[in-house]
């Protein structure tokens, strides 16, 4: 049995939450720009669970921008998905299963363009969602007559001028608009590229005041892993959109206009949907508490021969350090900076339960991507927090540090198993004594390099030469 709306009564209900019949009259009220599994992990998510409750009672026009594939598996299911949600919550495993009717229909912008700016002359259309890439939401390329325009920005400006010219500029008929691309102050890019492209291209000084004055542009963060597709013995039903994500979600979205919340009524049904005056905090709970560690844990996972995530807490050593790191250094440097306590530990104690979701297969190979430059960027901020209190240097991050020493040693000596952009430079300290000192205090490398902060360096060579000798758990057992 293939899933469509045809064949939901045949599904086993006890097993599977099943869209009530009313949604599938509901009208559109949301154009989405991406197809992918993050936006149906989670704003879509958020959009069914309102829909079943009564609550936002829209769906989503869903614009696939991308050439490759088409939108037949969407056409053949009515839109229809399963959201598989696996994983660890409050220490005990999660699964629920739900047949998602958010979506309405899927048009691509590459064959129904003409259609897709049609959905902007309805008055009902009041939301606009992106997830491009990173690359994607910086690009300027094509103009707004092209069909469609080349990048998605054009996109955006081409269907924020065709809805301004129907609706004769009235400031009423602007959109909440919600980026939610991984990029810094997402809305706030995007705002800028419309109106670069509206000016380079001559667009009138009104549509230009119009994005500014009628539009709400909404920067937000969106925290929830979404591995994608799952197998098909998961369910007793063909379906070709299935997808999994773990229990925990998190959506910050930047506003403290009323009307935008009211439009943004979807949020009520959850309290991990977050419409706050600044995002900025949820930002600094995701780089510090998950990012931070994270990388911290990269190289002793390696050195310790730990393949998955999820296996750092089979040893009770591992374990013990990330507990010690998360909850004795960096919880107290994060609640220093202004984010309370009250915030601060229930975040953490997720993090505990996502790095143990038994159902991801995330490779600590693939988190030492870039290992440096996500250390400069999440844990050296860490470590000057750090040394504004105290004066010793915090073990736990040394620990990190060393690990990440012998890695990346191993790194210039043999044949690389990750890409990292600095291993160039640091291949010049190689034929020297004190490679660590050389590595850590090298301005190349560290936006701040690490030499400045009072015995930390000498720590993390004392660690090196502890682990060369006895390993990486005796030396976690040694110094913690």
């Amino acid at each position: 049995m293939n899933l469509d709306k045809q064949h939901l009564a045949g599904i086993n209900h006890q097993e599977i939450e099943v869209p009530m019949e009313s949604i599938f009259n509901m009208p559109e009220r949301v154009i989405q720009f991406g197809t992918g599994a993050l936006l149906r992990g989670l704003p879509d998510d958020y959009i069914h669970q309102a829909n079943q409750k009564g609550i936002f009672n829209g769906r989503i026009v869903v614009v696939k921008s991308t050439r490759t594939g088409n939108t037949s598996a969407f056409d053949n299911q009515n839109g229809l998905y399963t959201l598989i949600t696996r994983g660890m919550e409050k220490g005990k495993i999660k699964e629920l299963k739900c047949i998602n009717a958010s979506i309405s229909r899927v048009l691509s912008a590459h064959d129904s363009w003409e259609e897709i700016l049609t959905t902007a002359t309805s008055p009902l259309i009041s939301i606009l969602i992106s997830n491009t890439t990173e690359a994607g939401l910086l690009e300027l390329g094509g103009t707004i007559d092209d069909s469609p325009p080349t990048s998605f920005a054009a996109k955006v400006t081409a269907y924020l001028y065709h809805r301004f010219s129907h609706f004769n500029g009235d400031n009423a008929k602007g959109l909440v608009i919600i980026p939610t691309e991984l990029v810094s102050d997402n809305a706030k890019v995007l705002k800028h590229n419309i109106v670069w492209i509206a000016e380079q291209q001559k667009l009138s000084k009104d549509f230009i005041d119009w994005i500014d004055k009628a539009n709400y542009f909404c920067n937000s963060l969106v925290d929830r892993i979404v591995p994608g597709k799952v197998s098909e013995e998961d369910l007793s039903y063909r379906d070709q959109l299935a997808i999994m994500a773990e229990p925990y979600k998190l959506w910050a979205i930047e506003s403290d206009n009323q009307d935008v919340k009211n439009i943004l009524s979807f949020a009520l049904v959850d309290s991990t949907v977050k419409i706050v005056p600044s995002i900025a905090q949820y930002r600094e709970l995701k780089l510090r508490l998950l990012n931070a560690p994270h990388i911290l844990c990269c190289g002793i996972a390696l050195l310790s021969n730990t393949e998955f995530v999820k296996g750092f807490f089979n040893n009770e050593i591992l374990d013990r350090y990330i507990q010690y790191l998360l909850f004795k250094e960096i919880s107290p440097i994060v609640e220093q900076s202004g984010i309370s306590h009250e915030l601060i530990q229930p975040f953490g104690e997720a993090v505990i339960d996502r790095f143990k979701n038994p159902f991801l297969l995330h490779k600590w190979q693939s988190i030492a991507f870039q290992y440096t430059a996500k250390l400069n960027m999440r844990v050296c901020p860490l470590i000057e927090q750090w040394y504004s209190k105290k004066p010793e240097p915090p073990v736990g991050i040394a620990i990190g540090l060393a690990a990440y020493i012998l890695v990346i040693r191993h790194q210039i000596t043999t044949e690389p198993s990750f890409q990292d952009d600095a291993t160039l430079i640091i291949s010049r300290h190689q034929e020297y004594p004190n490679l660590t000192t050389r590595i850590l205090s090298d301005p190349e490398i560290w936006d701040k390099p690490l030499h400045n902060y009072p015995g930390l360096i000498s720590l993390v060579h004392t660690i090196v030469n502890h682990i060369e000798r006895q390993g990486i758990l005796a030396t976690i057992n040694h110094f913690l």
